[in-house]
């Protein structure tokens, strides 16, 4: 009885490999990710359904739950997010993510205006309304010339922000 279960689910739990490799379609958002989603099959030792997705840059798989830094470089709704990490049962309504990126870009808008009028104020006061210089930290240890490469096969491009994605688009500055 109770050895026969326990062995069965066992020997069940190596049959993980037979399971079905290709998932349904759940949905897409509008940065052209593809999500989908295997169902669990307890039978096999499967009691969560896996979850990922397809980024429409490269069209390669990132499962979620078993690289521990995927999704990190691909722009994903927060609630297609949360549904890959079960954080919610079930997927997100197009409704959903619009309005969750419609309120974003509001946000965006509001805080650049924000900003305009301290900027203001600071030049008012007659403060420095330049950005903050460099802290010790983040000043390299050693010189960098122009003519080498920093990593292997790419030059450094001084005109380059490595912040200029996170940006606030609708500010002036």
């Amino acid at each position: 009885g109770m050895i026969r279960y326990v062995l069965g689910h066992f020997f069940n739990s190596f049959k993980v490999g037979k399971r079905e490799q290709v998932g349904t379609i759940i949905g897409r958002d509008p940065y052209g990710n593809t999500y989908y989603e295997l169902p669990a099959q307890p039978q096999l030792g499967k009691r969560r359904p896996t979850r990922w997705y397809n980024t429409a840059e490269t069209g390669k798989d990132d499962v979620i739950s078993k690289d521990l830094w995927a999704g990190f470089d691909s722009d994903l709704p927060s609630e297609w997010e949360s549904w890959l990490r079960y954080r919610r049962d079930d997927p997100p309504t197009e409704d959903e993510v619009m309005q969750s990126l419609a309120l974003a870009q509001m946000k965006k808008r509001n805080a650049a205006v924000l900003e305009e009028k301290r900027l203001e104020e600071m030049k008012a006061a007659g403060l420095d309304t330049a950005g903050p210089k460099p802290q010790d930290h983040e000043k390299t240890p050693y010189p960098k010339y122009a003519e080498f490469e920093v990593m292997p096969g790419e030059m450094e491009q001084q005109d380059k922000d490595k912040w200029e994605k996170h940006k606030n688009p609708y500010s002036k500055s």
